[in-house]
């Protein structure tokens, strides 16, 4: 059960799917905003961005107040979001009655509040798996018989916030099975039509402004620096017109560019590339680890992806672009320095778990749950 809030959450879900199916588990894979209130649908899917964009220290002070206590037992205040989230669905509750799942495997904190505001307490077992390395006071929950972390930081804090050690599992956050089977750099950048004689930077636009994506791009076209820089933009057709015309105009250059929409080939592009530069999102962070790729960090959002930025950082496997303004000249220096570069990534295939899906899997076999 994910929810599609952004991609992290339902990506993560389609892994754990996918692992599932492998291990001969019949696993339909449910987006619970199907099962709420139209309005509440639109305004959730929607608000968190518009908040994060315009009021990133609004949503910063809350979600630091709803973690204030972080614990399992139902605080006054958790109570009563209890009774505000039992008017979101009724269809939810009805869908795991008729189908009578042995197993609830969550990618969001909604599916397990939504379930435990029901008046009659739900009997399946439910398992928990946090997609960002932070684990915020949303995701805990009594009914949660075991959590699945990305670091073992999260685990000292659940453990630290009353949770039983035995409870918590650190697995990484589960990714797409291709990346427990990355071609080398050399054939990845083969398969991909991109020459050995440039360096190259993936660019993942993706949930960021649109405007702050051109200012970017126009540094790294004047970057004095032999480099193919390949842009995925997701699923903003949007971004792609806009970006054309400055792809266009750049003429004969050091820097070349080559400009993507939506594309299945992700992994690939991650074991070609020699740096990454995006929003860390904990999906798109983990795949990045997993390729030993490291990141350029833009813009993070509030709580969670300065989380998983911070996590990055503090182990040596990512650099922050702050202010935008030096980002050509942080990546200048980054591809100048081959000692850096080996060293940082390093740093991150160090941090990598390819196969935290097919792990997690293991773990509910092994609790007798498959």
């Amino acid at each position: 059960m994910s929810a599609s809030i952004g991609s992290g959450h339902v990506a993560a879900g389609r892994a754990l799917e996918a692992a599932l199916i492998a291990a001969g588990a019949e696993t339909p894979h449910v987006d619970l905003l199907d099962y709420t209130t139209v309005p509440f649908r639109r305004l959730y899917r929607q608000a968190y961005f518009d908040l994060v964009r315009t009021a990133p220290d609004l949503v910063d002070w809350l979600g630091k107040r709803l973690d204030r206590r972080p614990a399992e037992l139902q605080t006054r205040q958790a109570r009563l979001r209890a009774r505000l989230t039992r008017l979101l669905s009724y269809h939810l509750p009805r869908q795991i009655a008729r189908v009578r799942p042995t197993l609830l495997v969550h990618t969001h904190f909604l599916g397990p509040e939504i379930l435990s505001a029901q008046r009659r307490a739900l009997a399946t077992p439910q398992v928990q798996v946090i997609t960002d390395y932070f684990a915020h006071a949303l995701w805990m929950g009594a009914s949660i018989r075991r959590y699945y972390v990305g670091a073992e930081e999260m685990a000292v804090h659940l453990r630290a916030s009353g949770v039983a050690a035995e409870r918590v599992r650190v697995t990484g956050i589960p990714i797409d099975a291709r990346f427990e089977r990355l071609p080398s750099k050399p054939e990845a950048r083969r398969q991909l039509d991109l020459g050995p004689e440039r360096d190259v930077l993936l660019f993942m636009a993706g949930g960021m402004e649109p405007h702050t994506v051109k200012a970017l791009l126009e540094q790294l076209l004047s970057l004095r620096w032999p480099l193919q820089v390949v842009v995925v933009c997701g699923r903003s057709p949007e971004l792609v017109t806009l970006l054309k015309p400055l792809v266009a105009e750049a003429g004969p250059r050091l820097v070349r560019v080559r400009l993507l929409g939506f594309t299945d080939e992700v992994p690939t592009y991650m074991a070609a590339a020699d740096l990454m530069a995006g929003k860390p999102g904990g999906l798109t962070s983990s795949e990045a680890l997993a390729a030993g790729l490291p990141m350029a960090i833009v813009q993070p959002y509030p709580l969670q992806e300065e989380a998983n930025a911070s996590y990055l950082l503090e182990a040596g496997a990512g650099m922050r672009i702050e202010p935008l303004t030096v980002f050509s000249h942080k990546l200048q220096r980054f591809f100048a320095d081959d000692a850096r570069r080996t060293t940082l990534a390093a740093a991150a295939a160090n941090l990598g778990r390819p196969s935290a899906a097919r792990d997690i899997v293991a773990d509910l076999r092994s609790l007798g749950l498959l």
